[in-house]
Parts: C-alpha cells; structure tokens; sequence
C-alpha cells in the first residue's frame, strides 16, 4: 500500500508536467504554469512538504507514502563481491520518461514503477539533475527503488557526477527555466533547496561517487593517474568528496585535496577515455590493475548508444538521454554485456 499510494502520486507529478508551457525549446520563456515538488524539509518532530502548484508555493505537512528516515547513513564499503547481475544507466538529466521506459522494458521495474530485480543491482553514475524538465521525479523513484530493492535483497546505487557537485553548490547554469522559478522559493539559492534540513539534500550527501562491483569499477567521469596518485581507498575517496559537498569553487581550489577530486582530471571531470589521442591502452590497463579491475564503466562524455573503448577496458554509458528521444541501459547477467533499448531489445555488447 505504501509504495502503491507512492505511484499515484508520482504518475500525477508526471502528468502534471504538461501544463508547462513551451519551456524546453526556448530558455527565455516565462513560466505561466507548472507543478514541481514535493520538496520534504525536516522541520522539529515533523516533516514539512513544499509543493509548487500552478506554479504557486504550497506548505504542508507530510503525510505519507514512504517512510523518510532521520538520517542516511553512507556505507562504510563500496566494493561489492558476488554480484550476479546488473543494470547501469547514467545522465538521465530530467528526462523521466526515457529513465521510467529503460527500467520497465528491460525488467529492472513493473509498469506501477516497483522493483522487480530481485537481487540485482541498479548503478546511476551520476547526472540525473540538470537540463531536463522531470528531474523531482527521477529523484524520488531512485528513492523509492532504493528503498524496494534493499527488501528485496538488491541495491540501488546513485553514485554523484559532477552536476549534482554544481547543484549542490548552488550552480544554475545548467537548470531547466522550470527549476530557476522553484528555485526562487529558496532564495534563489540551491544549497538551500537542498540543505541538510532537507529530505533530498540529506539523501544525496550519503551518496558515493566511485564503487566496485565485482571487479568493474563505476563512476561519472573516468579514472586519471593524479586520482591514482592520491593513495586513496574508494571509501577514504568518497568521503573527501561528500565532505566537499556545497563548498564554493574558491574552498575546492584551496584544497589540494579537492582541488585534485574535482579538477579536470578528476572523476567526475576527466573525459580522457574519449578525447586524449595521447592516452595508449597500456596506459588504461595500469590504472586498473593498480585498482585490481577488468573494467572502467562511466558516464558523462555522451555517444549516440552504450560504446567501448581500449579493448574493451572502458565502458561508455552516457548514451545521450539529456536530448530527451533516446537512450540505453547496460545490463549484465551471465558473465555477459548487453546494450538494452528503449523498447528492451538485448543487443551484445
């Protein structure tokens, strides 16, 4: 009942986003009418919830469907041994309705949006805000699965890329014009909108960045030498990068720690993989034996579908969602990868 109440609401957040008026070709559209939300704060014994309808603020007091946790506590280990299967997809960038599509026509979730994976782990490398219209949706049916797949033995896994780093500093370059208007209700401020007081803010200061599976290692951007060079573990690693959450660019450049975590080379930045002509395959197998891995799987440089690169070491999952008519998730069952389609053809790898 819980998760099912859950769904009426979010197909009516999803329904919703149609009276949004002609925003996502032209940026310089005034909003007449829209719905977003809710947006949870936590608020003394209570939970306070921020909706905006018609494109007007309204507060109320939350009352359901899912249970919101006092806290997220962020895994103490982020190497996973033993995993039979899975499914990755990254830089969903607002675009709910190509995410909802994947994850149901290739059996990750039902058509009421509930976890049918079983055991099977869903990886997000990142990206799912920015651009995009549907990016409160997206967010809150990760919560949900995360929430589902846990009870059923799974796990659901968004690792942060480096736009949930520019949301989280209050960085508005990249937000769909429907987003700069909700975000006005915060002061204009989305450090704000996602504070520690708030449920999402909360949430997502859990998250990692880089994990292991198996013996694949998933991130945004891509492992570099000067990442190597810091003789981190991925859990010491995701720690300096949730502790560098909010902080301004003069506070990361002023840490030479986070200096090198979100530089160019870093990993959520570094697009070596695809643009250095200098990088030799040699290269990219001793960065992964010194992480005692077969292979690099991330986002964030976009293709026109799932692609390998240097024999097979890098996986390339940003099949180009953010343009909002494609897309691809990668699967991985029986020792074997699959490109999955939006209408859940299984192509080899």
């Amino acid at each position: 009942m819980l998760f099912s109440k859950f769904l009426i609401y979010t197909l009516l957040l999803t329904n919703s986003l149609f009276i949004t008026t002609a925003l996502a070709h032209n940026n310089d559209e005034k909003i007449t009418k829209y719905d977003d939300g809710p947006y949870l704060f936590y608020n003394n014994n209570h939970i306070q919830q921020f909706d905006v309808i018609n494109s007007k603020l309204e507060i109320t007091n939350y009352a359901g469907p899912l249970a919101i946790p006092e806290e997220f506590k962020a895994t103490d280990n982020d190497q996973y041994s033993d995993v039979k299967k899975f499914a990755a997809i990254s830089d969903i960038h607002g675009q709910f309705a190509i995410f909802k599509k994947l994850l149901i026509n290739n059996g990750v979730i039902n058509d009421a949006l509930n976890w049918q994976y079983g055991t099977g782990h869903l990886i997000i490398t990142g990206d799912i805000f920015d651009r995009g219209d549907t990016v409160t949706e997206a967010l809150w049916l990760v919560f949900k699965l995360e929430q589902q797949a846990a009870i059923a033995g799974g796990h659901v896994h968004y690792l942060l890329g480096n736009h949930e780093y520019l949301v989280l500093r209050n960085d508005q370059r990249y937000l769909h014009p429907k987003y700069k208007h909700t975000v006005s209700f915060f002061n204009d401020n989305l450090t704000e909108q996602y504070s520690v007081q708030s449920v999402l803010g909360r949430w997502l200061r859990s998250k990692s960045t880089i994990i292991k599976l198996n013996d694949f290692i998933f991130l945004h951007g891509g492992i570099h030498e000067d990442f190597l060079n810091l003789n981190m573990t991925l859990e010491s690693a995701n720690q300096a990068f949730r502790d560098s959450i909010s902080k301004s660019k003069k506070e990361l450049k002023a840490n030479p720690l986070w200096a090198t975590l979100h530089g160019k080379t870093g990993p959520i930045w570094y697009r070596g993989y695809f643009r250095d002509e200098q990088l030799k395959d040699e290269a990219v197998a001793g960065v992964l034996r010194k992480l005692q891995a077969s292979k690099v799987i991330v986002g964030h440089t976009s293709m026109p579908s799932i692609e390998t690169r240097f024999d097979g070491k890098v996986i390339a999952i940003d099949s180009s969602i953010k343009r909002g008519k494609e897309g691809e998730l990668l699967l991985w069952e029986n020792n074997q990868f699959f490109r999955a389609t939006l209408t859940g053809e299984k192509k080899p790898l």
